[in-house]
C-alpha cells in the first residue's frame, strides 16, 4: 500500500524538486528543437563533406553531451530517491 504524507515540512521539498523536474525537462526540450532545427545543415555541411580532425572534434562535441546528460540526470534523481525514501 501507498504512504502518503501530507506533512507541510515536505512541501517546499516537494516543490522545489517539481521545479527542478520542469526545469529538466524544458531543457531537454529546447535541445531536441535545436537538433531539429539545424540537422539538415549538419547533414549536409558535416556528414556529407571529407572528414577531417574539425569534422570528428564537432562531432563529437555535438554528441557527447547526450549521454553526459542522461547519466547525470539518473544520477541527480538516484540521489533525490535515496534521500527521500
Amino acid at each position: 500500500m501507498t504512504f502518503v504524507s501530507n506533512d507541510p515540512s515536505l512541501w517546499p521539498y516537494i516543490d522545489s524538486q517539481v521545479f527542478f523536474d520542469y526545469w529538466m525537462v524544458a531543457a531537454g526540450v529546447v535541445v531536441a528543437y535545436d537538433w531539429a532545427l539545424t540537422v539538415g545543415q549538419e547533414i549536409e555541411l558535416i556528414w556529407r563533406q571529407c572528414w577531417s580532425l574539425m569534422t570528428v572534434l564537432y562531432l563529437v562535441i555535438r554528441y557527447i553531451g547526450i549521454p553526459y546528460s542522461v547519466v547525470n540526470v539518473l544520477r541527480v534523481c538516484h540521489m533525490h530517491c535515496i534521500r527521500f525514501f
